[in-house]
């Protein structure tokens, strides 16, 4: 099965890239000024074929896996939970920190400031989380 997985990967990728490597030589021919509709609308058609192909194995795959190994899959349930909570509860104590003056000048909301410190809050702390278990991976293989 993986050996399969991996031809169907590779023609895909395949056919990907000479679309857009086509693509792209039709635009260098027309020239920057002279670019048809039709050239860009098939950039964007292959940019959306490869985003919709990438988010269905991004569902699919992980699911097989964990379907395949139960074990390891109530540990994955878990650090998502726990992503999940932690996420709720930084965005619980984040704030907005502007003025409103400062906020108009941005052209931006309350809330949207607020969201905007929580995923940096985030994604320090998950940042600092995974800094931690390096450094713990590797103090336990030296001491082995």
């Amino acid at each position: 099965m993986d050996n399969t997985i991996k031809k169907v990967f590779y023609v895909v990728s395949i056919i990907l890239i000479v679309l857009a490597t086509a693509y792209q030589i039709a635009v260098l021919y027309q020239g920057d000024k002279n670019v048809s509709d039709g050239v860009l609308n098939g950039f964007f058609y292959v940019a959306y074929a490869s985003f919709i192909i990438s988010v269905v194995l991004a569902l699919i795959f992980p699911v097989l896996q964990l379907a395949s190994d139960p074990k390891g899959a109530i540990k994955t349930v878990i650090i998502i939970g726990g992503a999940i909570v932690l996420w709720f509860i930084v965005r619980a104590f984040s704030s907005n920190t502007f003025t409103p003056e400062e906020l108009e000048k941005m052209e931006t909301t309350a809330n949207t400031a607020a969201l905007v410190g929580a995923g940096l809050v985030y994604t320090y702390i998950v940042f600092g989380i995974a800094l931690l278990l390096i450094i713990y991976s590797n103090i336990t293989k030296l001491l082995k």
